[in-house]
C-alpha cells in the first residue's frame, strides 16, 4: 500500500514538474518578439503618436516625406488614449508578428505611417496593405515584418484616424 502511494505521488510530481517546465517554455517563447527590442522600447515610451496617410506613388513631383519616397496626404496627431494604447499593444505584442524565413518579393509601397515620438527618439511604423509588409524605422535603419496578423487592427485604427478616406473604408469593408 505504501509503495503504491509513493508511486502515485512520484507520478503526480513528474506531471507537475513537466507541466511547469512546459509552462515556463511557453512563457519564454511569448516574451520574445520578432521585432527588435529597440523599436519596442521607443514605442512603449512614446508620449506622442502621429498618423500619416500616404500616397506611395505620387504623380506630381512635390514629395513631402524626408525619405523622398512618398507623399503625405494627411497627418493627424492621435489624442485618443485608448487607440494609442491599442496600437502600442498591437505592435509590441510578441505574437503580432511571426518569424518567417520567406521573403515577400514586392516593392514596399506604404499606405500609412505612424510616428512614435518619445523624449529622445522617434520610431516610424509604416504599413503596405498591398503586400501586408510593415516596416519599423529609426535613424536610417529599418526592420521589415510580415504584418498579416495585425492587418485588420491596423485598418480599423487607420479608418478611425482618417474616416473620410475612401480607400481605407473600402479595405475595411473587404476585411469583414
Amino acid at each position: 500500500m505504501k509503495k503504491s502511494i509513493y508511486f502515485l505521488l512520484f507520478i503526480a510530481a513528474l506531471i507537475l514538474c513537466n507541466s511547469h517546465a512546459m509552462c515556463n517554455n511557453t512563457i519564454d517563447k511569448e516574451k520574445s518578439s520578432v521585432i527588435s527590442g529597440e523599436y519596442i522600447d521607443i514605442i512603449n515610451k512614446a508620449d506622442s503618436i502621429v498618423w500619416y496617410l500616404l500616397d506611395p506613388m505620387p504623380e506630381d513631383t512635390t514629395i513631402l516625406n524626408n525619405d523622398k519616397n512618398w507623399e503625405i496626404l494627411i497627418c493627424s496627431t492621435d489624442t485618443l488614449e485608448e487607440r494609442c494604447n491599442a496600437l502600442k499593444s498591437t505592435l509590441t505584442y510578441p505574437q503580432s508578428f511571426v518569424k518567417n524565413n520567406m521573403v515577400k518579393e514586392s516593392a514596399f509601397l506604404p499606405d500609412i505611417a505612424v510616428c512614435f515620438y518619445s523624449k529622445s527618439d522617434v520610431v516610424t511604423f509604416s504599413y503596405s496593405f498591398y503586400c501586408d509588409v510593415c516596416r519599423f524605422k529609426r535613424d536610417g535603419k529599418y526592420q521589415d515584418a510580415d504584418g498579416e496578423l495585425i492587418r485588420k487592427a491596423v485598418i480599423q485604427m487607420a479608418c478611425e484616424n482618417f474616416p473620410k478616406d475612401r480607400y481605407l473604408r473600402n479595405l475595411k469593408r473587404k476585411e469583414k
